[in-house]
Order: structure tokens, then C-alpha cells, then sequence
């Protein structure tokens, strides 16, 4: 699948998931808006009904048409003789617990020309922005309007939140596993597009990689074929050798690193002895063939440990010298500059690789040892490979329960670092 149809599907996702949740959303708003309404009304018929049984409850008594059909005769201020406070407050009770109402509310009887307060009943103490207020006329139909009850609850919220909680809680565990499986199917995707270019990668470079240790075999032989090496033994033995070696390192090494590696295995196993590590590196760098085969090449070695004997699987820890060199040397803009230096401190043995080559951005350092990853140039890998030696390395140093590090700097070049803990 092409990298713009991949992100086009990802957009209209995204967009598509965004849309799912402000619908959501808008949904949750009008339930919430329907179930604030559906409680006003069941305060309003709560209301009307208690107000409707405490007339009843005064039929008989004598009401004086000019003050308001629950005011005595009088002045219009003697509203209280016929409104008694503890009875209206009982009614009030039972009517907003048969609705499903608090019965813990305040009430007062207003004046509505003045906005007088005639009386009032607190019920709560609490925050008077949080409060629902709700209001009801107690005049007459045929007559101007002259009192009106207010009551005022504390708990509006939570009852309305108790009536729609379970319709909540289900959106949001639908909405979650929806935006859960949308991130799982986007990590799916960028990953199946990664391997897709990995497997790309591989087979495009896979020629180039092989041709490694087959031109290190050719530039030996080379060296071989001039008149002044034929007359030295020594050196026809030694460049014989690296073609074996090299030989050797193409039909095993390589390939089996190779194929462990694509093939997540994690299960590398190393067979430690005692080794000279000083050889081990210099004979890393003579298979290298940099004296002779990279004649601008300069490789500096400063092997300052005391004791250069430690425990360590030769195989491997030749793998780890051999694959920092090559990268070394395949990230050097110019003749290959590479120094090697090792010390001895706090019983550890430290190798410190370091080349004056491109160097390394902050970020690609952050990946540069994750498997497959390779620095890239803009979106050009101008230096061919699988992004598997250094993982290898990595991994290889652990397994020996040392550790590595990176230091480096665009233009300036790299340094790497690796301890190994000394067990003789």
C-alpha cells in the first residue's frame, strides 16, 4: 500500500473518529439538557399537586377575593392566616418524594409587586450559584397575580446525573473501546507499512550487504596479485587468511546474525572463555584490510588496558569490533578516521570507537540502536544496510551484561562506548 494512500486512510479516520465523538458528545449534551427539562417539569406537577391538596385541605375557610385565593379577609398582608407554614411544608414532602424529588429544599412565600419576602423555611446551607430554583403562583385565575411560592433545591445535579448515569457510563466504555480499537488498527497499519519498507529495504541492500565481506576478499586478493607481496610470505599468509576469514564470516556469520535478527529471536546464545581482547580488536581491524586496502584510511590505537584478559564468547565480541568499524567507515564522508582506545576502570573494561564521520542528529540517536533503523538524510538512506548492526551490538554487549553508549554530533563525527564488566 503507497505511504499517501496509507495517510489519506488515517485522516479520513482520525476525521471520522473526531466526528464519532462530537456526535457523542452532542448527545450526551441534549440528554443532559432533556433530563434537567424532565426534572423542571416533575418540580412544576409536584408543585401544582401540593398546592392543589392544601386547598383542598382549607375548603371552608372564609377567602377574601381582593387578597389572593389562600389569604384571609384583611389587608393583603395577612397572607398567613390561611398559609400555614408546617403544613404546606409536610405537603410539599410528600409530593416531592412521590415524584422522586429531595425533600430537603428551601421555600418562601413572595410578595411579587415588592419582591418581599413574607416567610421563609431554610431546609439546606450550601452554594446559592448550584441551587435550582423553581417558582409557582398562589393567586387566584380570575385575579391579578399577588404571592407566588419559591423552592429552591441543592441537589439538582445529582439527581438528574442519577437518572441518566448507566446511558453515561455505557457511552463512555462504547466510546473508549472504540478509540482503543482505532489506535490498535493505526499502530497496525504503520507497523505493516514499516516491515513493508524493511522488506524493501532488505531486498534492495541485501546484494549490497552481501558484497561486504566479498570485497574485503577482493581488495585481499589484490593486494596479493602485486609483484612486492609475492615476495613476502608473511603477507601472502596474512591476506590468505583474511579471504578465509572473510569467506568464512559470508556463509555463517552474516547470514545467521541476519536471519536471527528478522527473525526476532531472542534467544542468541554466547559461549564465553577467556580472551585476549586487545587481539581480538586488532584482528578485527587487520580483516578490515585498512592498512593497505583503504590506503587514505588513518585507524588509531591506543590499547591502554593493564589487563586485556576477560570473559567473553570471541565470536561475538569480533562480531561487535567488526560491525562498529564497518559503520564507522560506511558513515565517513571522506577517508575513513578512526580511533579505538580501551582502559581499565572500576573493574570494567572499556572500548571507546570513535570516527570523524557525519555524526549523528539528537533524534535519530534516540533509534539508533532499534532494530532495522537506519540515519536517514531527509528520506534518503544514502548508506545501504539492513539497521541490524548496531541492534546486534547492542544486544551482544548485554548478553555479556556490559553496556554501550552514543556520543555524537552532526559534522563532527561519533564515539562509542562499551563496558564490559571483567570477569577473568
Amino acid at each position: 500500500m503507497k505511504k499517501k494512500t496509507i495517510g489519506l486512510m488515517i485522516v479520513l479516520a482520525s476525521f471520522s473518529l473526531l466526528g464519532l465523538i462530537a456526535t457523542q458528545l452532542f448527545w450526551v449534551n441534549n440528554a443532559v439538557n432533556i433530563a434537567e427539562t424532565q426534572y423542571d417539569n416533575r418540580v412544576t406537577i409536584a408543585l401544582q399537586g401540593a398546592l392543589e391538596e392544601y386547598v383542598i385541605f382549607k375548603e371552608g375557610e372564609v377567602i377574601d377575593q381582593e387578597a389572593g385565593c389562600l389569604a384571609a379577609s384583611g389587608a393583603a398582608d395577612s397572607l398567613f392566616i390561611n398559609l400555614v407554614p408546617s403544613e404546606i411544608d409536610s405537603i410539599l414532602k410528600v409530593h416531592f418524594q412521590y415524584h422522586g424529588l429531595d425533600t430537603i429544599f428551601n421555600f418562601s412565600v413572595i410578595k411579587c409587586q415588592t419582591g418581599e419576602t413574607m416567610y421563609s423555611k431554610k431546609g439546606f446551607t450550601g452554594n446559592d450559584e448550584k441551587t435550582s430554583v423553581h417558582r409557582i403562583s398562589l393567586s387566584c385565575l380570575h385575579h391579578q397575580e399577588s404571592h407566588h411560592l419559591k423552592v429552591a433545591f441543592g441537589t439538582k445535579n445529582k439527581f438528574i446525573l442519577k437518572d441518566i448515569i448507566i446511558w453515561l457510563i455505557a457511552s463512555a466504555v462504547f466510546l473508549l473501546i472504540v478509540i482503543l480499537v482505532f489506535s490498535f488498527t493505526l499502530f497496525s497499519i504503520i507497523r505493516q507499512k514499516k516491515i513493508s519498507d524493511i522488506r524493501n529495504d532488505f531486498i534492495n541492500n541485501m546484494t549490497h550487504e552481501f558484497k561486504t565481506p566479498i570485497a574485503n576478499i577482493s581488495l585481499a586478493s589484490e593486494v596479493l596479485k602485486k609483484d612486492e607481496t609475492s615476495n613476502k610470505p608473511e603477507r601472502v599468509k596474512q591476506y590468505a587468511g583474511i579471504i578465509f576469514d572473510e569467506n568464512q564470516r559470508m556463509r555463517s556469520q552474516v547470514e545467521r546474525v541476519l536471519q536471527v535478527a528478522v527473525r526476532n529471536r531472542e534467544d542468541l546464545t554466547i559461549k564465553v572463555q577467556s580472551s585476549d581482547l586487545h587481539g581480538l580488536i586488532k584482528d578485527a581491524v587487520d580483516n578490515m584490510c585498512f592498512p593497505d586496502c583503504d590506503n587514505d584510511a588513518e585507524i588509531s590505537m591506543e590499547l591502554n588496558a593493564e589487563n586485556p584478559i576477560a570473559r567473553v564468547d570471541p565470536m561475538h565480541f569480533s562480531n561487535i569490533i567488526h560491525n562498529l568499524l564497518d559503520n564507522a567507515k560506511k558513515y565517513s564522508q571522506g577517508p575513513p578516521i578512526i580511533d579505538i582506545r580501551t582502559h581499565i576502570k572500576n573493574d570494567q573494561f572499556i572500548i571507546e570507537v570513535e570516527d570523524k564521520g557525519i555524526g549523528i542528529s539528537p533524534e535519530a540517536q534516540k533509534h539508533i540502536f532499534d532494530k532495522f533503523y537506519r540515519v536517514p538524510k531527509g528520506n534518503v538512506h544514502n548508506v545501504k544496510g539492513f539497521g541490524l548492526g548496531l541492534n546486534y551490538v547492542k544486544r551482544m554487549v548485554q548478553a555479556h551484561g556490559g553496556g554501550i553508549s552514543l556520543k555524537s554530533e552532526p559534522g563532527k563525527g561519533s564515539t562509542f562506548r562499551i563496558v564490559f564488566p571483567v570477569k577473568n
